[in-house]
């Protein structure tokens, strides 16, 4: 029979002592703890209304403590299981904004992705520096601007009257509804995402090929090669690693769609094509029934398939020998 060894006491007096001694570095470190604890992982307690009966005015198991009172209401509550996943997958809406928030979001990766490394290529290309940066100003300017205003630009040039379709009608051409066909409505969103984010998303990979080895690129020249030669087998190794952790990164979104464009440019014309999951959870939780344990059982799917998706492509990426994220 073999008897449990207990800690020596020894052990655990040398680590308090250690401790002790970096007293400093923990107290220095201790707000930024206190700081995650309380705005990081506290209100991840209203995770549990997803498997709770929320009711407003239930009684919490801790009084009145300010910040223990929300997770004392959580806990009183009466448990509902897996209830509010089941009601949510029985709702046409949610389905056809999932179906649309995979469409817009692999759209993103397929179509606006590559944008920002092709223009870092060819904001590379160019020689005369001044030039450059005003290319590169030019690009990122948009970025700075928000969604709100942009819609706003965009409703006033995309209606009948406005400056797009004169000009179609000044060539003979009929009057598109661009923000109301559901056909076109898709290609709006992605040509404004470009449009904004497209040159702010260079960034890095100019950063990037900005540290490769000008010597490389010398060579090369002595060897003859010419500029689409440089860029397959110089700049583009480079920047390899680069992009293949930000694809990781943003297969971790993929189930976000781009909610503050979308609630900005979308209209009930188009909810067929442009509703997605982060708009769902908002009207349900601030126009029509204000179930809030529903649009949290939402939120809480859609984080755990966008983290099964990051998981996923990470794994895809060391297996074909890329340098991935773990």
């Amino acid at each position: 029979m073999s008897v449990a060894s207990s800690p020596d006491p020894k052990k655990k007096k040398s680590k308090l002592a250690q401790i002790y001694r970096q007293r400093n570095f923990y107290l220095m470190v201790l707000p930024a703890v206190i700081y995650a604890f309380v705005f990081s992982y506290l209100p991840m307690s209203g995770l549990l209304m997803a498997f709770k009966v929320y009711r407003f005015n239930t009684p919490s198991l801790f009084g009145d403590v300010p910040i223990l009172r929300f997770l004392g209401q959580m806990l009183n509550m009466e448990w509902a299981g897996l209830d509010w996943f089941s009601k949510l997958f029985a709702k046409p809406d949610y389905i056809m904004a999932v179906r649309n928030t995979l469409i817009i979001s692999f759209g993103r990766l397929l179509i606006e992705f590559p944008c920002p490394i092709i223009l870092a290529l060819l904001l590379n290309e160019v020689m005369q520096s001044k030039i450059k940066r005003i290319y590169q100003t030019v690009y990122t300017f948009p970025h700075f601007l928000s969604w709100v205003l942009i819609a706003t630009i965009m409703t006033r040039m995309l209606v009948s009257d406005g400056l797009v379709n004169n000009v179609i009608n000044a060539f003979g051409g009929e009057s598109v509804k661009f923000l109301l066909e559901p056909g076109i409505f898709r290609g709006v969103i992605f040509a404004s995402s470009i449009w904004k984010g497209a040159g702010w998303g260079s960034i890095i990979y100019l950063a990037t090929i900005s540290g490769i080895d000008p010597t490389l690129y010398e060579a090369a020249i002595i060897d003859g090669a010419n500029r689409w030669q440089r860029v397959r087998f110089i700049t583009w190794p480079s920047i390899k690693p680069t992009v293949v952790i930000l694809l990781i990164l943003q297969s971790g979104t993929v189930l976000n769609g781009g909610f503050d464009q979308i609630f900005n440019l979308y209209n009930t014309q188009v909810y067929s094509v442009a509703d997605i999951i982060d708009t769902f959870i908002y009207r349900f939780a601030f126009e029509k029934a204000q179930n809030l344990s529903l649009t949290v059982a939402a939120g809480l799917l859609k984080a755990v398939v966008n983290f099964l998706f990051l998981l996923t492509v990470n794994t895809i990426a060391r297996w074909l020998g890329e340098e991935g994220l773990l």
